[in-house]
């Protein structure tokens, strides 16, 4: 009976120290993965304060990048909302403000559509955003290439993402895009796991 009393308390005892040692190294991976946690925080954070300052100083330095991107924004807008035909055929004229009479002339996305695309699809396009790739930036003038990412719905099929690639330029003294060579375009699936 006493050898059975003292197997029974070494067996308690051993339980509540594998309990406390549990308890403990549980405790323990909680606070070193609070830890973690808060340092992956704070190197976020950092990251993104970084990544702000980086975009301040290459604003105060670039401008006319800056100024090319925010007329090539309000383009593409105009460009690529499409609510149906008659917008389609509007947008020429909306944009023409932006661009040079020799864009207006040369460019494929001021060209009439005699075919009433948007009419015999039913398609409507919105514009969401770009992704601007500046090549060079002077007083005189800017290049870049521009991927243009447009959103497109037809009746009840899912909805799309078709990017636009284009050559363009911007001359900061006028304030007008001096280029807008569209060199083809990609169409992506909403499911699209590519990007």
């Amino acid at each position: 009976m006493h050898r059975k009393y003292i197997a029974v308390t070494g067996l308690l005892t051993l339980i509540i120290l594998f309990a406390g040692l549990f308890n403990l190294l549980t405790s323990l991976n909680h606070k070193q993965t609070t830890q973690l946690i808060n340092e992956t925080s704070q190197i976020q954070k950092v990251v993104q304060q970084n990544k702000n300052q980086q975009m301040q100083v290459f604003a105060s330095k670039q401008p006319n990048v800056s100024a090319a991107t925010t007329q090539l924004d309000k383009l593409f807008n105009l460009d690529w909302t499409l609510s149906d035909q008659s917008a389609f055929d509007a947008r020429a004229k909306a944009m023409t403000p932006f661009v040079t009479e020799d864009v207006v002339k040369n460019s494929l996305d001021f060209k009439p559509d005699p075919d009433k695309t948007m009419t015999q699809t039913g398609v409507s396009m919105t514009y969401d955003h770009m992704d601007f790739l500046p090549v060079s930036a002077s007083n005189e003038e800017v290049t870049a290439k521009v991927v243009v990412f447009a959103k497109s719905r037809l009746k009840d099929a899912p909805e799309a993402t078709t990017r636009y690639v284009y050559d363009v330029s911007y001359n900061p003294k006028n304030n007008k895009i001096t280029k807008l060579d569209r060199l083809g375009n990609y169409q992506l699936q909403s499911d699209s796991s590519v990007l």
